[in-house]
């Protein structure tokens, strides 16, 4: 049984990517990066 995920706080303001289906989101310091597609989106900027 796989562990809880436990999301990463970013820093400062950004932009995080799915590579499985491209979707973008705009996020503010201090929010969790979600989950997308199964996985933790990317940080791209």
């Amino acid at each position: 049984m796989p562990g809880k995920y436990e999301p990463e706080i970013v820093q400062e303001d950004c932009t995080v990517y799915c590579s499985t289906c491209n979707k973008t989101i705009e996020l503010k310091k201090g929010e969790p990066i979600p989950l997308c597609c199964g996985k933790p989106m990317e940080i791209i900027d």
